[in-house]
């Protein structure tokens, strides 16, 4: 996966169909995942040394407005690492700023102590988003639509939709249309997981796309060089919670 794409959709850069095929491989591929990591990582270090230009940093403090020990930390560390060349930049985990402040790091021969931040309250996790799994049908007519509920505040619908373990293509295309058979949302170049001898689709759906109503979710596959195969349909009924 190329950085600059990874780089591009921290900073909002994609558009909307790029940017959920992102997140349809952010699902299904942990090294993608890691990736995304460590150019976040890469961008935060931008930020906190002034690298980055204006529309990037309003970009950087629209993102992480809710992650403010995060941006300090790292601005606390960008003068020092310039000297030294050795302090490492965290990943992943964040420390809260009291932990920040009780790191001693030792610059060339002296050993620097921050002065003690009050410490703060630990963020609450965010909730999972709401996830259904789906197996597909070979035929529009007839079966139970599937129903699934979102809350006002679910930013994204996760689908993992079973597979025939015969179907196996290079890549599918997954699309949602309206009991008046307009395309809700779609989505292309997915890639299939196999666990446990399960063929699995991954993929998140905005859920602004899905005000609510019946919906038909239809997935092709398609090999290098030939042309798309229906693989089959499911209805679900979504209702939208208060």
């Amino acid at each position: 996966m190329d950085d600059q794409r990874l780089r591009a959709y921290l900073l909002g850069q994609l558009s909307e169909a790029e940017a959920e095929s992102l997140e349809a491989r952010l699902l299904a591929d942990h090294e993608v995942f890691e990736a995304l990591e460590s150019v976040e990582d890469d961008l935060i270090d931008d930020f906190a040394r002034g690298r980055l230009d204006a529309a990037e940093s309003a970009r950087v403090r629209e993102r992480y407005e809710n992650q403010p020990d995060r941006v300090r930390f790292a601005r606390a560390l960008a003068p020092r690492s310039a000297r030294a060349h050795v302090v490492s930049f965290p990943r992943r985990q964040w420390l809260p700023l009291a932990a920040a402040a009780a790191l001693a790091v030792a610059v060339g021969g002296i050993l620097l102590r921050p002065e003690r931040a009050p410490e703060l309250p630990l963020p609450s996790a965010a909730p999972p988003p709401p996830s259904a799994v789906l197996s597909l049908g070979t035929s529009r007519s007839g079966g139970t639509p599937s129903e699934i509920a979102l809350t006002p505040d679910a930013p994204a619908l996760q689908l993992r939709v079973r597979l025939d373990p015969a179907d196996r293509y290079d890549r599918y295309s997954m699309e949602l249309r309206s009991a008046a058979g307009e395309v809700a949302w779609h989505v292309d170049d997915l890639r299939a997981s196999a666990d446990a001898g399960e063929l699995d689709l991954l993929a998140s759906v905005p859920s602004r796309a899905l005000p609510g109503g019946g919906y038909e979710l239809g997935v092709r596959g398609v090999n290098e060089g030939g042309s798309p195969e229906d693989l089959g349909f499911v209805t679900v009924r979504i209702t939208r919670r208060p």
